[in-house]
């Protein structure tokens, strides 16, 4: 399951498309013949203990995964590294990930040590289970957070996702769920497993079983051999592809420097029929998608949201800063507008990505705001400030506190370093996903933010917006970060028709 890191961090920018040309599809049913898997209960056990994988997107091999289980004592050592390279507006990421898994004969998580390089950034991880909790120990940007999970049960490391069902058995109608800590997201996630056998003659690499991965908003399925062995994997509905290689192959990789597509030139931009003049400028947009369903998009106090026999149609209007000026001038503002922060919490909590009880972002946050001011005028000028402050660029930052030392960064840097800096000075504020207007090239994966001023105000602290421009269409809004609702859309929206004022 290591695509799902690329999928994290840069995947929010590339369209999901059919991957028939790569690998050729088959069908999954049951087939006589192929015996059912008892299960093997100890990785002592497994007939294999190595594998190299590629990565590909599209047509293109974009990186490669491998991973080597040997004996500690009596305890397991599962270690992994893997290399991606993406182009993106014509710049080229390369993400490294290396992982030192400790796991007990069961696949259950005793520690692990996870380093990821991006950039020349580096984030390093550790997580050792003490007892009921999972204790976790984060360095980057030279600051270090630790952090405690607890547990209920036995918890997995990511990497056991692929392996457990040769571990427990595989047979027609088998299901499987158990808890994993996903390093990427620094998150507990619930994974359902479902097996079933490949009709007809094995495919790719040998396949005969197929394993359904259902985890959060993510589904990934996996094609396993005769002895359990993950042959082939596909993610975001068949764009994105791991699949067994030799060590040569990967090796040639690292030396090959062949020209990609652009993950947003190529792939992710939803063209529009209409050239919007001066978008920053529109208080109304009226847009007719197709290939998508309406239950995917947001409705909510400014974006309506409504069926046809042509799509779906949506409608954005600006909210009108006066309403939000004279509502902080009500008699019971202070008491009111406390009692629904008291309801708003979360939107309120440090994470490990919105670091709003650092210090450093705490002293710049206060920097900027002044306490004699309204809420209203304070979000406008935390939102001008890291707009002038973040240099704009195709480089994803870790956390909040990350963007604020390198001083550079895409759209969730600035959205992240913005929220976490809001809510330092007691201001809600949540994460927003969807499709924002680019000049001259059409619609666009986009993150910007709401904050709570008597009421939700969408801002974009990267196009230095308070309240954002009606060419915004929200897709999803959370308390960290949601990139589930974009994958969903990816590389399925059309644009019928749009109007804008």
């Amino acid at each position: 399951m290591k695509n799902k890191f690329i999928i994290y961090i840069l995947l929010l920018i590339i369209t999901a498309a059919n991957s028939s040309c790569l690998v050729k599809n088959f069908s999954q049913s049951s087939e006589d013949g192929v015996e059912p898997i008892k299960g093997y209960g100890t990785l002592s056990d497994f007939p294999f203990h190595e594998a190299w994988y590629g990565i590909y997107f599209q047509e293109d091999k974009i990186g490669y995964s491998h991973f080597k289980i040997t004996p500690d004592g009596n305890d397991f050592l599962i270690k992994s590294d893997s290399m991606m390279r993406l182009t993106a507006m014509r710049k080229t990421n390369e993400v490294k990930m290396n992982e030192s898994i400790k796991v007990a004969p069961d696949l259950s998580l005793i520690s692990f040590e996870s380093t990821v390089n991006m950039n020349q950034k580096e984030l390093r991880v550790e997580g050792k289970v003490e007892t009921s909790k999972l204790r976790l120990k984060m360095n980057v940007s030279d600051e270090k957070v630790e952090r405690d999970f607890p547990l209920d049960g036995k918890i997995f490391h990511t990497s056991a996702i692929s392996l457990m069902p040769a571990l427990k058995g595989l047979k027609e109608g088998l299901k499987y769920s158990f808890n994993v800590f996903n390093v990427e997201r620094q998150a507990i996630e619930s994974i359902e497993q479902e097996i079933s056998r490949v009709k007809g003659s094995p495919g790719p690499s040998g396949a005969v079983w197929r394993v359904t991965n259902n985890y959060g908003q993510s589904k990934v399925t996996s094609w396993l051999n005769r002895k359990g062995l993950v042959v082939l994997e596909k993610g975001l509905d068949g764009s994105l592809i791991t699949i067994l290689e030799d060590e040569g192959a990967a090796q040639k990789f690292l030396q090959a420097k062949v020209r990609q597509k652009d993950l947003i030139l190529d792939f992710s931009l939803v063209k529009s029929p209409v050239q919007i003049i001066n978008p920053a400028r529109t208080k109304m947009l009226k847009v007719c998608l197709q290939g998508v369903k309406s239950d995917l998009f947001a409705q909510d106090y400014r974006q309506k949201v409504s069926d046809s026999k042509d799509g779906v149609n949506i409608e954005v209007h600006v909210e009108d800063l006066q309403h939000f000026q004279e509502s902080q001038k009500s008699p019971n503002f202070q008491e009111n507008g406390q009692q629904e922060k008291d309801g708003l919490s979360k939107y309120l909590a440090s994470t490990t990505s919105i670091q709003s009880d650092n210090k450093e972002i705490g002293d710049q946050a206060r920097n900027i705001i002044s306490s004699k001011l309204p809420t209203l005028d304070n979000v406008i000028r935390l939102v001008n400030w890291t707009a002038d402050n973040i240099k704009g660029d195709m480089k994803e930052s870790f956390n909040s506190l990350d963007a604020l030392h390198s001083g550079e960064g895409e759209c969730k840097s600035h959205t992240k370093l913005y929220a976490a800096m809001a809510r330092a000075v007691g201001i809600p504020t949540r994460i927003v996903t969807g499709l924002v207007y680019a000049d001259n090239l059409g619609f666009s994966y986009h993150a910007w933010a709401e904050s709570y001023v008597k009421g939700w105000l969408s801002v974009d602290p990267t196009l230095r917006q308070a309240p954002s421009d009606a060419t915004h269409i929200k897709l999803a809004s959370s308390g960290d970060d949601d990139s589930g609702a974009v994958l969903k859309v990816m590389g399925k929206i059309r644009i019928r028709s749009l109007e804008y004022q």
